[in-house]
């Protein structure tokens, strides 16, 4: 190569490494919530074709919609492709289906080939897969750690009824520990990220058999518990883990109800066919597409924070629209046919009120008939009120902005702000000759 053409080639190729343009190498250690769907067909797949996933894992979504971000490896979509656990896929995604906290304790410490770990079923493979992390590990950028839901479910009759093993959560702990330390043991300076353990009685499969509200609730404040304790003994490490919260996903689906996505409501139980709009597979315990979309987004977070990478998580509406083919404005849609006046567009305002479509659904007044929903007036010494609708808030942003000429606005401020215990909001003018108001309707 002349010398001008490798010099070039040279300055391109620091250029490009310095600017990030090569996606994040991110190794993965877990187990069938990281492994990718397209293996795990026994419920990412619809009942009508069980041989193609409708379903995706976070992985998965990493490859489809931020391959120039993140990637897991080479990808390999033919079985048996590595000789060890792994079915196939990412070459560095060690998703490992059933796996539990102790069965990677003991996958980490197979150090002879010959000498498997009595009473594991899949031990006999634990030596090569060990010996293939070892090797994957050097080429890691990152390291994300997502383990201990099947540890959960193995135990949670007893811990639904207060007879788990009093150390149980500090076994859980000092196995991700473990895991942990055997990562820096081939890599100390390798950015780690370590989830918190989901909460798995949010499953429909778990919470349909084990429903005592007051037994529910003392079970999820223990596994909260730990997961705070997760969350502490990794910030006292010397070179602490970022964490992930994936139980934040279990905690919504505990406490959000309905659950949705900027107003697009989800079922949560699990379908034959996997639709598009359920929270859960049709096995009632691995999330879907959602479920997976949100777990990236912590993920993705948390990556970030311990790498100093940009990456670009998934917005609720390309979750909708790009990973699961709804349309994100549905709730407008339902809400103006249901006013009888389909096709309707959000800016429009057939009834001459002065209140453009979006402004009346999320005021909950009718787009067809002419509405008065202000109280009291934007005057020196008085304010002026209104009452959103909470579920159409869900949907679309409703801002009161300012302005002292109607050509400049800006967002009333929070302390002439006033939002009563029924959601009515007052705003009041700032002190000035004049001063007009009006109401900005936006999309989530």
């Amino acid at each position: 190569m002349p010398f001008t053409t490798c010099r070039t080639f040279l300055i391109s190729l620091l250029l490009t490494l310095a600017s990030g343009a090569t996606p994040l190498r991110v190794l993965a250690i877990g187990d069938s919530m990281t492994e990718e769907y397209a293996f795990e067909l026994t419920f990412s797949a619809p009942a009508s074709d069980t041989d193609n996933a409708n379903t995706r894992s976070w992985p998965e979504l990493f490859r489809i919609f931020r391959p120039t971000e993140v990637s897991l490896g080479p990808y390999e979509s033919t079985a048996p492709a590595y000789g060890d656990l792994r079915i196939a896929g990412h070459e560095w995604n060690f998703g490992i289906p059933g796996m539990t906290t102790d069965n990677w304790f003991n996958l980490i410490n197979t150090d002879d080939p010959f000498d498997p770990p009595s009473g594991e079923p899949l031990g006999y493979a634990y030596y090569e897969t060990r010996s293939a992390l070892i090797d994957q590990l050097s080429v890691a950028e990152a390291v994300v750690i997502l383990l201990g839901a099947n540890d959960l479910k193995q135990d949670y009759n007893d811990l639904f009824n207060d007879t788990e093993a009093d150390n149980f959560f500090n076994r859980i702990l000092n196995r991700l520990a473990a895991v942990r330390t055997f990562v820096r043991t081939y890599r100390p300076n390798v950015p780690i990220v370590l989830c918190t353990v989901p909460d798995v009685g949010a499953t429909p499969q778990i919470s349909g058999i084990y429903n005592d509200p007051a037994k529910q609730a003392t079970t999820r404040a223990k596994i909260a518990a730990f997961n705070e304790d997760l969350v502490a003994w990794a910030a006292g490490l010397a070179v602490p883990p970022t964490v992930a919260r994936i139980d934040h996903l279990t905690d919504r689906l505990f406490d959000e109800n309905p659950f949705h996505l900027n107003g697009t409501i989800f079922t949560v139980d699990g379908s034959n066919q996997n639709p598009p709009d359920h929270v859960f597979c049709r096995d009632d315990f691995h999330v879907s597409t959602v479920g997976q979309a949100l777990i990236a987004n912590e993920i993705i977070g948390a990556l970030e924070t311990a790498t100093g990478r940009e990456l670009t998580p998934f917005s609720d509406r390309e979750i909708l629209q790009n990973l699961l083919g709804l349309d994100p404005d549905q709730p407008y849609l339902d809400w103006i046919a249901a006013a009888g006046l389909a096709g309707s567009g959000m800016d429009e305002d057939p009834d001459h009120d002065g209140l453009p479509n979006l402004v009346e659904q999320l005021l909950g007044t009718s787009p067809g008939d002419f509405s008065e929903p202000f109280a009291g007036s934007f005057a020196p010494g008085s304010s002026l009120s209104w009452q959103p609708d909470p579920t159409a808030l869900r949907y679309a942003t409703l801002t009161a902005e300012e302005s002292g000429n109607l050509m400049d606005w800006l967002p009333v401020p929070a302390a002439r702000t006033n939002v009563a215990p029924d959601g009515t909001v007052s705003v009041t003018p700032a002190t000035a000759e004049r001063g007009f108001v009006r109401l900005n309707a936006v999309p989530r």
